[in-house]
C-alpha cells in the first residue's frame, strides 16, 4: 500500500502543480494584458489633460493680445480723427490766406 499511496501522492502533486502552474500562467496573462490596455489609457488620459491646459494658456495669451491691438487700434483712430482735423483746419487757413 506505501506504493499505491506514494503513486497517488505523486499524481496528486503532478495534477496541483499542473493546474497552478496553468493558473499562475493566467493569471500572469491577464496582468499583462491589463497592464497593456491600462497603461496607455492612463499615458492618453494624462496627454489629453496636458494639452487642455496648453489650449486654454494660448487662448489667455491671444485674447491678451486681441484686447491690447483693439486699445492699440482704438487709439490710432483717435490720433487719426485729430490729424484729420487738424489737416482740415489748415487746408481752410491755407485757401483763406491764397484769396
Amino acid at each position: 500500500m506505501d506504493n499505491n499511496e506514494t503513486l497517488g501522492q505523486l499524481k496528486t502533486e503532478n495534477l496541483v502543480k499542473r493546474v497552478l502552474t496553468t493558473e499562475v500562467k493566467y493569471i500572469i496573462a491577464v496582468v499583462i494584458f491589463l497592464a497593456g490596455v491600462v497603461t496607455p489609457y492612463y499615458a492618453i488620459k494624462t496627454d489629453i489633460a496636458l494639452i487642455k491646459q496648453n489650449h486654454f494658456a494660448h487662448m489667455e495669451t491671444m485674447s491678451k493680445q486681441i484686447e491690447d491691438n483693439s486699445n492699440e487700434i482704438k487709439k490710432n483712430d483717435d490720433i487719426q480723427t485729430e490729424l484729420m482735423q487738424t489737416i482740415s483746419e489748415n487746408s481752410v487757413r491755407v485757401n483763406l490766406l491764397e484769396k
